[in-house]
């Protein structure tokens, strides 16, 4: 006599198991503080030093002067500043980084929307065009970028994303 069934449902149970096994082995040493890991609280010989944290963002305040108005700050986090401003009718988006990869994520992220930016070390200003970035870059330096606006046209197309539940073959 065979048995068929049991071996069949001994194989998906094992590969479970094992996944489970090898799941919690990757997260228990996470937080291990015992000799020769990395985790936190270990100052073992050969632990190397935490990096120095990033220095904070720039205020805007010097940003919005080099524009002749004073800032609407918006967000105030420990690796970015943004704020608004107006001159005339004018308006102005600012920001300012703790680090340069921080402004060219940001940069990344905002050329979706289109527009003209002025492109320092840590910090963006934009504006609808580069004249208007011009009184801006005379004092403070800065790359003029401008990224394609963004429409939804009567040519655009929308994007439907559907999803399928899988069930798993166990």
């Amino acid at each position: 006599m065979t048995c068929t069934g049991i071996g069949t449902l001994r194989a998906p149970r094992a590969i479970a198991l094992l996944a489970a096994l090898l799941c919690t082995g990757c997260t228990a040493g996470a937080g291990s503080t015992g000799p020769g890991s990395t985790g936190p609280g270990n100052t073992g010989a050969g632990s190397a030093a935490p990096p120095p944290p990033a220095p904070a963002p720039e205020p805007l305040d010097r940003i919005a002067a080099a524009l002749g108005c004073s800032p609407e700050v918006t967000v105030d986090a420990q690796e970015v500043r943004e704020g608004a401003c107006a001159v005339g009718a004018q308006a102005f988006r600012l920001a300012t980084f703790s680090t340069a990869r921080g402004r060219a994520a940001w940069l990344s992220e905002s050329r979706q929307y289109g527009g003209t930016y002025l492109v320092g070390e840590r910090w963006v200003i934009t504006a609808p065009s580069a004249d208007a970035l011009a009184p801006a870059r005379a004092r403070l330096g800065g790359t003029l970028d401008s990224a394609p606006a963004h429409t939804h046209g009567a040519g655009a197309h929308p994007v439907v994303i559907l999803t399928t539940q899988v069930s798993a073959p166990w």
